[in-house]
């Protein structure tokens, strides 16, 4: 089977780099952090639904994996359990676009709201479904000294194109000649682009029969069996306890921006500023969590991003502190832009660490299942933020220096936790 999966390697390279690359900068159109909440707004006035956009997204990605687990343990061709459920997730989206670009949507907010809500949520889920092959396909094809080369080429191609996205879309919604929603129908228009081109990039990938299990698995049996795999397998729960802890980081991440405006005083347009830190630090600290991966192991980047978990919360609470002492307040705008650096080098890294050590760790007819375990398992970290929000709103007295603090403390927890992984070795005796 490896030979088979070398044969494609630099076809499904290039092809999954083009793939995930065009998804994203796509999704950049109406990225749910900086486009979907404006977007949401303009339609209604629920703080909760603009909110919960965010944590759909996440739930969405995370809890079908063991559902798409079930479907492909078995089989040895996993393609068709990606492309299809890709496919039917983003055809709607034509149908949203013409919506938004058409008299009758202007004149139907509320049906545009939940057009808007319904699909968005259908394909948050259809693309969850489709993680665990898509994962496995590339784990079968791209050796594992390649594979962070592989992500680190992937975010740095998408963060380039994700940046010339975000100069279209600060130039569309800021022409006064295209009214609401017309102007969003055009970012419709731009994501719907990227999804061609991902969904045919995803058409080209060469996929190598793969090892499987001799017979199907239901979800209820693999529900039935989790707990005796994470007994049998002390690093599968290794890593996940810590992926939780990293995740934990969410708990400030919607809150960074509002505490630089509320408290620090720091101006709208500092927004701006923060937007490109952010993609500098998950653009260009990919090359170096790719070199780091590759020269030495995933684990190694776990712990590094360990380390980053912390200090962003650490640079949000002492950074201003040490300028204030210093009488640097006007250099807040650009220094404080470093906590949001440090959160793109975050999750670009922890996706790449976390990812290769569960691709490692499992043997090639059940690394859908571990690959599956990891994101559903995963999951409580979808409330983070919503609970970092209920942390300062339902609580008197809760300033966000505590919630900051409690997600430092997190991220010491987190230090710690990582220091423990041992490096992923499979295990070649019997998993269930």
């Amino acid at each position: 089977m490896e030979n088979s999966g070398n044969r494609h390697t630099r076809w499904n390279f290039a092809v999954i780099v083009l793939d995930a690359s065009s998804f994203m900068a796509g999704f950049a159109f109406v990225d749910v952090v900086a486009v979907l909440p404006v977007l949401l707004s303009n339609l209604t006035d629920s703080k909760v639904l603009i909110g919960l956009m965010l944590a759909l997204q996440r739930a969405g990605w995370l809890l079908p994996q063991l559902l798409a687990t079930s479907f492909v343990l078995h089989r040895p061709r996993k393609k068709p359990f990606f492309f299809y459920p890709c496919l039917i997730s983003r055809l709607p989206f034509l149908l949203l676009a013409a919506a938004f670009l058409s008299p009758w949507g202007a004149r139907h907010p509320t049906v545009l709201l939940w057009l808007l809500v319904g699909i968005f949520a259908f394909f948050f889920f259809g693309d969850g479904l489709s993680g665990v092959p898509w994962h496995d396909t590339i784990a079968r094809t791209i050796p594992s000294k390649m594979r962070g080369r592989f992500f680190g080429t992937m975010q740095l191609v998408s963060g380039l194109l994700t940046a010339g996205v975000g100069v279209l879309v600060r130039k569309i919604l800021a022409d006064s000649s295209l009214s609401f929603p017309f102007n969003y129908g055009r970012l419709m228009v731009g994501f719907c682009m990227g999804l061609a081109f991902s969904t045919l990039f995803l058409g080209l990938i060469r996929e190598p029969v793969s090892d499987s299990l001799p017979r199907p698995w239901s979800l209820g049996q693999i529900i039935r069996s989790i707990p005796g795999m994470l007994r049998r397998h002390p690093q599968l729960r290794q890593v996940i306890i810590v992926q939780n802890l990293c995740g934990m980081a969410a708990l400030s991440m919607p809150f960074y921006a509002v505490y630089g405006k509320e408290v620090l005083g720091l101006p709208a347009s500092a927004a701006g500023i923060f937007i490109l830190a952010q993609t500098v630090g998950s653009t260009g600290v990919s090359l170096i969590w790719a070199y780091i991966n590759d020269r030495y192991s995933c684990r190694l980047v776990i712990r590094a991003v360990s380390w980053l978990v912390l200090a962003a919360p650490a640079t949000a609470l002492l950074l201003p502190l040490g300028l204030r002492a210093l009488h640097l307040p006007a250099g807040m705008n650009y220094l404080y832009a470093v906590v949001f650096l440090i959160m793109g080098a975050t999750w670009g890294g922890a996706w790449m660490g976390f990812t290769n050590y569960v691709m490692e760790l499992a043997r090639d007819d059940f690394r859908p299942l571990f690959l599956g375990l990891q994101s559903t398992l995963s999951a409580p970290t979808v409330a983070m933020p919503l609970l970092g929000g209920w942390l300062l709103s339902a609580i008197p007295g809760v300033p966000y220096r505590v919630l900051f603090g409690i997600t430092a403390l997190a991220g010491l927890i987190s230090v710690a936790a990582a220091r423990r992984l041992s490096e992923p070795h499979p295990v070649e005796e019997q998993y269930l």
